[in-house]
């Protein structure tokens, strides 16, 4: 197995170099390739704010805001935070222009968006005393983006925009953690009072249904093995080379771009139409934007445990009993998750949210959430769809406005009612 995932992985950073190349940072032929998230927001013409984060065990995650002419720096409307998914940044949301990108759109309608970085992609790469060099920045997995990462970067909105509380949009890996959170006991203590409402694009918890090629492939690896290979540093990390490289092959073979998504984020037979082709460039000079080897590594566990959403598996019943006082890693228990109004919106094509994995998601939410729960299922839609399809972000943008602020008037009828 070890030389065909050596492959594999070698062929998602590789792509680039496919195609014969003279002159890189000639090829693509949109601005967003050359500019971070603060330049694209002001490049149409918004208002860019950059805070940093830190969080209890000193990672510094930095924070993107959107403001307009016309909003005071300190919006008193809807306050809305946007997390990424896996491998990704604050820059998804940002990729198809003013009026096709999710973050625009809303920051149009009036919300104060927000648009957070977890540990270890470009934009989240400080740390009280560790460098990205040294491979103890990279000792974590998802775990700590629900720990640490999420309840820190809530906490900073809220007191940074002055909302108090606010709303989470999350894609993929973003509510992953979200969930995790929220079975938390001590979820309504540290953030649960700050946040009024939670919408899910893609949602991901359980993963034996996935057909992501890269993650199946980590699966069929022991931890220890995968550590063995590829170390405990960084993974497909953001290199000034590769967003060279990257958008330049992509312009010269789309088709190779495509590939590159598939094996990281799946691909069934059929593939949404709805990505425009022309723009591959301008995604691949912001994704992959790198992680850590065991946040891999943990989400290859969860394909590997069918029905069980749980923490990092050390490898051992003596390493998981030192962690946590049991032989197995305890699951996340989603059936105690603190009650909140949360919105699932997942597509049939999704090949990483698999529609049955989202269904047992589901199920398993219902019971402590009810009536605050629902999921609305998008015929067509795969899982790049929720954040680069272009002409659906409309849509896309409408359905989290009335969750959102349906949400929001609930909230506020029952602070009238005490």
């Amino acid at each position: 197995m070890l030389p065909e995932f050596v492959v594999l992985l070698l062929s998602i950073v590789s792509v680039s170099m496919c195609v014969p190349i003279r002159d890189p940072s000639g090829d693509c032929l949109f601005a967003e390739c050359e500019l971070n998230s603060t330049q694209i927001i002001a490049l149409y013409g918004y208002i860019p704010e950059e805070h940093i984060c830190r969080t209890p065990d000193g990672y510094h995650l930095t924070l993107h805001r959107i403001t307009t002419n016309s909003t005071p720096p300190f919006s008193k409307g809807p306050t809305l935070l946007l997390l990424h998914g896996l491998l990704d940044s604050s820059s998804t949301f940002l990729l198809n222009g003013r009026n096709s990108s999710l973050a625009f759109l809303l920051a149009d309608q009036g919300f104060d968006i927000w648009l957070g970085n977890s540990r270890g992609n470009r934009y989240s790469l400080g740390h009280d005393f560790l460098s990205p060099r040294d491979v103890r920045f990279w000792n974590w997995s998802w775990d700590a983006l629900a720990r640490y990462d999420l309840p820190s970067m809530i906490d900073c909105v809220s007191k940074l925009s002055g909302a108090g509380s606010i709303s989470l949009v999350g894609h993929s890996q973003g509510t992953m953690q979200t969930f995790a959170a929220m079975a938390s006991p001590d979820f309504p203590e540290r953030i649960g009072s700050k946040l009024l409402s939670f919408v899910a694009l893609a949602p991901v918890a359980y993963l034996s249904d996935i057909s992501s090629e890269l993650l199946r492939a980590l699966a069929l690896i022991r931890a220890e093995e995968l550590v063995e290979l590829l170390g405990k540093g960084s993974f497909l990390p953001s290199t000034d080379m590769m967003r060279k490289l990257l958008p330049a092959a992509c312009k010269a073979d789309p088709a190779a771009c495509q590939s590159m998504a598939c094996l990281i984020s799946g691909c069934r037979g059929e593939h949404s139409e709805h990505v425009d082709v022309a723009r591959w460039p301008v995604y691949a000079a912001h994704y992959p934007s790198g992680t850590s080897v065991l946040n891999m590594v943990q989400l290859a566990q969860g394909m590997r445990a069918p029905g069980r959403f749980a923490r990092f598996d050390y490898g051992s019943a003596e390493a998981n009993l030192r962690a946590y006082n049991s032989t197995v890693p305890p699951e996340y228990p989603l059936a105690l998750s603190a009650s909140l109004p949360v919105l699932l919106l997942s597509g049939t094509l999704d090949a990483l949210a698999d529609p049955q994995d989202v269904l047992l998601l589901y199920q398993a939410l219902g019971p402590p959430l009810g009536a605050n729960l629902s999921w609305r299922t998008l015929d067509g839609w795969d899982h790049l769809d929720f954040i680069w399809a272009g002409k659906l972000a409309p849509g896309l943008a409408l359905l989290i406005r009335q969750h959102v602020l349906s949400a929001a008037a609930a909230a506020a009828a029952d602070a009238a009612s005490h």
